[in-house]
């Protein structure tokens, strides 16, 4: 098992791909706060013309714990730094998925390596809490009116640990988080303590109610600042509904959105055959410099 020893802890990370590869490294950053990567291994399947990094970040899956004092977006952007930094990447093109996207758009807000970053790469973001939770409600509208009224009295009596909250919570994520049963049996499997507890302080008790620290977060004015090439991905059952996502990449003035059908929000273990795909021909296509002369939706 590999390692980066920082300020923070030891971040657990793992690589493919030949360090003298004549295409860019990519790092993908996955999903949360406080996540893991044990389901992004699909993405190695790139790494036969560039190297591939894949990491849980801090706090989260087999990195070490994070006091609660750094659980921040800040406190992410910093170890992303430092792990640029130890794996010695001069360029690198950078995606994330859901939260990881959340990360990857601030990361090349603020960092100051934000120019050595080729293309960025967004599945299924987080990039308004706002629009996030008004997606949850349209989706949640299509459930049944005892699904809905429990969603709602559980909110309102703060009940979300009650087993009848938590079923309807499995109801909504099997249609539109993880609609691969057996991908979701193995998912609930994995302990990730703090990592969860990273998730509900940051984020809340369940994917459609924002009540943590992100809960007023509200990235999207940045997309307009992004001069490299953008990739938008989404499933077409996704949390993150199609219509956002396409929305966020118009506003990336040289972006690509794709809709992958009959997924959801966790598109690596539902079809990442067909995301590998689009990942491949969009960074074929931006080191061949094609994105730049044309935008393609």
């Amino acid at each position: 098992m590999a390692f980066v020893e920082h300020r923070f802890g030891k971040t657990f990370f793992e690589k493919r791909g030949r360090k003298r590869a004549s295409k860019a490294p990519l790092i993908f950053l996955h999903g949360g706060p406080g996540g893991h990567s044990r389901f992004l291994k699909d993405l190695f399947f790139l790494s036969d013309k560039r190297q591939v990094f894949i990491y849980d970040q801090i706090g989260g899956g087999r990195s070490t714990a994070l006091s609660k004092k750094f659980w921040n977006i800040q406190t992410f952007i910093k170890e992303l730094d430092i792990l640029v930094r130890a794996w010695e990447l001069e360029h690198f093109h950078l995606m994330g998925v859901s939260w990881g996207a959340t990360l990857a758009l601030e990361y090349f807000s603020r960092s100051r390596k934000s120019k050595q970053i080729k293309s960025l790469g967004f599945q299924s973001p987080m990039f308004s809490a706002k629009d996030w939770q008004e997606d949850a409600d349209v989706l949640i509208k299509k459930m049944s009116k005892k699904e809905q009224k429990i969603i709602q009295y559980c909110h309102e009596i703060g009940a979300t640990d009650s087993k009848v909250y938590q079923d309807v919570v499995s109801s909504y994520y099997a249609r539109h988080v993880c609609r691969n049963k057996t991908a979701s049996k193995r998912m609930k499997k994995v302990k990730n303590g703090t990592g969860n507890l990273i998730y509900q302080h940051m984020w809340g008790a369940s994917e459609f109610w924002a009540t943590g620290t992100l809960k007023d977060y509200d990235g999207v004015n940045k997309l307009q600042s992004i001069k490299i090439p953008t990739l938008f991905l989404c499933g077409e059952h996704d949390e993150a509904r199609p219509s956002t996502i396409k929305r966020y990449s118009e506003l990336a003035p040289i972006s690509r959105f794709f809709e992958i059908k009959n997924a959801s929000h966790a598109i690596m273990v539902e079809n990442s055959k067909l995301m590998t795909k689009k990942i491949r021909c969009f960074l074929k296509d931006v080191e061949n410099e094609d994105l730049y002369h044309s935008r393609r939706n």
